[in-house]
């Protein structure tokens, strides 16, 4: 949900060729925008255990089936890619393969390594080879001039000439966008909480950890005020005044705050979530979507596919019609009536479409149970 509602008020990355400040923007940034990717990164994590948990249970090294079970997401995120290049499946089964790399490593190196991912050591490095002007430090990001004409495509590329550039261009900018900034390092480091969190029973045994998550819970809240502050603080005239004008220096350092701004209110929300599904009537009023979260593929590639024709300029060529609280009104009832359509199919079926697809394909077998009898 908060990945779409992102994407919507962004008019699926055309509001960016004609940006407008809103209050919409603001909130929806605010609440999800580098906290909903993070989110789906770690429950990548965490999925990733109770798949290598539940074979390892019944003796089976499940690493090499599960190699190729990210090979299938790879592709499937590369056709997903052509509709909607901003899609993120790509990167989640191209970083997993050291899910498995790292499978049996220890508890204490996971801890540390996640550690040292999520303080984005590469924005440090650039941070100061900017600064001190080394060869290249100061040169156009690569993602930036991969982007420069992909607004000019979507606009007015017919279906065909879309599809193509997506799958080239629109996949190498994600990609490059990932690198350059915060999430390509952070990326690791929040599959490797997923996996930690999955070991220890986290999710299994919250009451045991209660006291761990009050007191992650008020260090999230304290470190997100903080650096939210110092967001605010870095952009005021006279402190963006003292870095160079031309340049890449300032732009690694707010990448780099608001990396570490965005793991802060994701712990918030994560933890949030939990406190309120251990109460009656916060599980039942969460439960409503959970038939959601047991089709997510197939949820979030619909998104696209529906949506990416709705704004795009070989179709309904809605993205200069709409304003974002207007595209998000429009999200909001689009995934609404995702939650309906997600509740009316399982009830009926065992997997949601792409998930039976996943699956079967993953055991290379259609002997896999769909339509409930």
């Amino acid at each position: 949900m908060g990945l779409f509602l992102v994407h919507s008020i962004e008019l699926f990355e055309l509001y960016w060729q004609n940006p407008v400040e809103s209050k919409v923007h603001d909130v929806i940034f605010f609440l999800f925008a580098g906290k909903a990717y993070a989110i789906f990164a770690m429950l990548f994590g965490i999925s990733f255990f109770i798949i290598m948990d539940k074979q390892a249970q019944k003796g089976v090294d499940f690493r090499l089936r599960f190699a190729w079970r990210l090979l299938i997401l790879f592709a499937l995120g590369t056709l997903n890619s052509m509709v909607y290049s901003g899609e993120v499946l790509q990167v989640l089964a191209g970083y997993g393969f050291f899910l498995i790399l790292l499978y049996r490593v220890p508890t204490k190196w996971l801890i540390a390594l996640a550690i040292l991912f999520l303080l984005t050591p590469n924005l440090i490095y650039h941070y100061w080879a900017a600064m001190n002007n080394l060869p290249g430090a100061n040169d156009k990001l690569l993602s930036s001039v991969l982007y420069e004409h992909t607004g000019e495509m979507w606009t007015t590329g017919s279906l065909t000439e879309v599809l193509a550039f997506n799958v080239t261009t629109g996949s190498l900018a994600k990609w490059f966008f990932f690198f350059d900034g915060a999430r390509g390092f952070q990326l690791f480091g929040l599959f490797f909480i997923g996996l930690v969190l999955g070991r220890i029973g986290f999710l299994v045994h919250p009451i045991k950890f209660t006291h761990v998550r009050k007191t992650l819970f008020v260090f999230a809240i304290l470190a997100a005020i903080g650096l939210f502050a110092l967001q605010q603080y870095l952009n005021t005239p006279a402190i963006k005044a003292q870095w160079p004008t031309t340049g890449n220096a300032k732009w690694f350092l707010d990448e780099m705050v608001n990396g570490y701004f965005c793991v802060a209110f994701m712990t918030i929300l994560v933890l949030s979530f939990i406190a309120i599904y251990l109460k009656p009537l916060g599980q039942k009023v969460l439960d409503v979507l959970a038939p959601v979260g047991r089709m997510s593929l197939t949820i979030y590639v619909s998104q696209s596919l529906c949506s990416v024709p709705f704004f795009y300029g070989y179709g309904l060529h809605m993205y200069d019609k709409l304003s974002q609280a207007q595209a998000l009104m429009i999200g909001m009832a689009f995934f609404s009536l995702q939650v309906l359509f997600a509740h009316w199919w399982l009830k009926r079926f065992h997997y949601g479409p792409l998930e039976w697809v996943w699956r079967a394909a993953t055991y290379l077998t259609t002997n896999v149970p769909f339509v409930k009898r």
